[in-house]
């Protein structure tokens, strides 16, 4: 590994992110060279920007986020355009070359994080008094939320926690398990919890896209359940159920406007594009799940829904009309007839482009419901657990459940989270949470059930260790 790389891609990613921002004279600014932590963090704008940037991360790198969550399971099926690295994600044979499988993003984005923790609290500008705690508790949910997502899909990787701001920080840290990522998480999400309102900001884009009470609980709701701590899900989903925010479930009619319209009522939190403020990053879903385009130029259709998606989502179902499409025999806009695809990333049509600006949804209410569903029902709850399921069954226009005992209702709910939430990246997560993977996916291979370590990473910190059978 050569110094200038490691430099690039470890130290500060956050002050070029900084570097320039603001109205100072050319002649007073500070050379990017010479930014640190120390000398950026000196105003209540100065935090502002800060926590901005961190929630850069999340819009970088759409892709993996649902190739990661909903790949290497039965949710996608190839098509004449899927190239090699998609291939592996469909066959579950993934490399640890393959393209997807990369954390540098992540790792830039708890860099930035850990430097708003530390410099944040002693900025001396008493603007800040109003916002200080709020900004710190964004930071503390972005940090746990960035490590799920890695121990989730990775398990077992570096945590680190101080910014790298010199070259005497640890430069190559070592892997911890998934029990004490979880801990830490744990942490940081209970800290984010005290310090951050259920309407914290003053329009819904903010409510939506920034990090509000309502998105601190869900992500505990589901770590909880990974860590089978039943009551606790309950709880927390509970609490997002009737959370001061009003989330309600969109009428199942409108089920297709969740993913086009963007920020519905129903939204807790998820990622927001523009194509007019896009400022270098896009949505990528839209090329990867929509069709070449005719009238228009459109997607690159790499995956398509499976037979299983097929199967489990018949038209009487209200969520397939904003779930999968066939281009029929009259394919226009796009250019080939009778291809099935991904609906749920459509983007917007400007200036004759369909452009990559689809939100991505990270959490919203039917998810939750199906949390405390799955929670009540592990307890032993049953028709408690039933009665939330139908409730998304409802929407849907598919009737309530037949199942009643708790192993047939259990697989219900499993099977309503595939109908309800298939490409929103929560596929392969389930099904290794639940011990499922090998009897749906029939993938057997134990190695399966975690993502190889970035072959880059194991180049570039000589303290990793890959992951077995890879």
């Amino acid at each position: 590994m050569t110094m200038k790389r490691f430099r690039l891609k470890y130290i500060l990613g956050l002050l070029v992110v900084f570097a320039g921002i603001g109205c100072e004279k050319v002649t007073d600014q500070v050379p990017e060279s010479q930014i640190t932590g120390a000398n950026f963090f000196k105003t209540a704008s100065d935090a502002d920007n800060a926590i901005n940037a961190c929630y850069d991360a999340l819009q970088k790198n759409a892709v993996n986020y649902v190739v990661w969550g909903d790949g290497r399971t039965d949710v996608f099926a190839n098509t004449d355009r899927t190239q090699s690295n998609d291939l592996q994600v469909t066959s579950g044979n993934v490399g640890s070359g393959n393209g997807y499988v990369t954390w540098n993003f992540l790792y830039q984005g708890i860099n930035r994080i850990n430097g708003v923790l530390k410099h944040v609290p002693t900025i001396p500008d008493p603007a800040l008094d109003v916002r200080r705690e709020r900004i710190m508790g964004e930071a503390y949910f972005l940090r746990g939320l960035f490590y799920f997502y890695l121990t989730r899909t990775f398990e077992n990787i570096p945590l680190v926690l101080e910014p790298f701001e010199s070259l005497s920080g640890e430069l190559f840290p070592k892997q911890k398990n998934r029990a004490e990522i979880f801990t830490q998480i744990e942490l940081d999400l209970k800290a984010a919890e005290l310090r951050v309102p259920d309407l914290p900001f003053g329009s819904t884009l903010e409510n939506k896209g920034r990090a509000t009470k309502g998105a601190i609980r869900s992500t505990l709701a589901d770590l909880y359940l990974w860590q089978k701590r039943y009551v606790e899900a309950a709880e927390m989903a509970r609490l997002v159920m009737v959370s001061s925010a009003n989330y309600s479930l969109v009428a199942g009619a409108s089920y297709p406007t969740i993913f086009t319209n963007k920020n519905s009522s129903e939204s807790i939190f998820e990622i927001q594009y523009n194509y007019t403020y896009q400022e270098g990053d896009t949505n990528p879903l839209t090329d990867l799940f929509l069709p070449l385009g005719q009238a228009y130029t459109a997607g690159n259709w790499r995956f398509q829904p499976s037979p299983a998606v097929l199967s489990a989502l018949p038209a009487g179902d209200l969520r397939t009309a904003g779930t999968y499409r066939n281009s029929g025999p009259s394919p226009a806009p796009y250019r080939d007839p009778n291809q099935t695809y991904v609906l749920k990333y459509p983007g917007t049509v400007a200036n004759n482009v369909l452009q990559q600006d689809a939100n991505r949804i990270v959490y919203r209410l039917p998810e939750i419901i199906l949390f405390r569903a799955e929670a009540l029902n592990e307890q032993g709850l049953t028709p408690d657990a039933i009665t939330l399921l139908n409730l998304v069954r409802g929407r849907a226009n598919i009737g309530g459940t037949l199942a009643t005992l708790q192993g047939d209702v259990r697989l219900e709910i499993e099977k309503e989270r595939l109908r309800e939430l298939v490409y929103e990246g929560k596929r392969y997560y389930d099904l290794i949470r639940t011990g499922r993977y090998a009897t749906v996916t029939g993938n057997t291979n134990p190695n399966w059930l975690r993502w190889p370590i970035p072959a880059q990473e194991l180049i570039d910190n000589p303290n990793l260790v890959p992951n077995p059978g890879y």
